[in-house]
């Protein structure tokens, strides 16, 4: 007889083999380096050189600058994405779970951090946030639906296999 397989589990055999081979990781982290240099120009020709045009990197024009700005935005995330969706060099599942643990342990913190400062935003602001016109909100919301769902799923799951062995 065939086992039945869910979709979660066809995800979670998906996923592993939709990570990056290793040198998008290598790539990422030269993205990454391109990146602070060219915002590093950036801040010293602006900020530092003298106004007289006698340097300059023809950033002048309000459409040069948003140019600038989504190149480097765009290729910032590229780079955290390469960086974070890479194989290691020995991909083995001692490295695939604790990859998981972590993705879980920041995933806590950012929610922690996230809760925390909408909760002081609404004790300490004058302006108290409206959850129906708040898209951070929405977002939150969302995958606190999706975790909590899928944990009560796989909950479910381990009370049947203990059932079934208990018999």
């Amino acid at each position: 007889m065939r086992e039945r397989i869910s979709i979660i589990d066809r995800i979670k055999g998906c996923l592993k083999s939709w990570l990056l081979p290793h040198p998008f990781k290598i790539v990422g982290q030269v993205l990454i380096l391109a990146v602070l240099a060219a915002l590093a120009i950036q801040i010293i020709v602006t900020n530092v050189l003298p106004d007289n045009g006698a340097i300059s990197l023809g950033m002048e024009s309000l459409q040069q600058q948003m140019l600038f700005r989504r190149v480097i935005s765009v290729l910032l995330y590229l780079a955290i994405f390469f960086i974070t969706c890479s194989r290691e060099k020995n991909e083995d599942e001692m490295t695939a779970q604790l990859r998981g643990e972590v993705l879980k342990e920041v995933c806590y913190v950012v929610m922690f951090f996230y809760i925390a400062l909408k909760i002081a935003a609404t004790i300490f602001s004058e302006n108290i946030p409206y959850i129906m016109h708040d898209e951070t909100s929405y977002i939150a919301s969302i995958i606190w639906m999706l975790y909590y769902g899928r944990f009560e799923l796989k909950m479910k799951s381990l009370r049947r296999q203990s059932r079934q062995f208990n018999l």
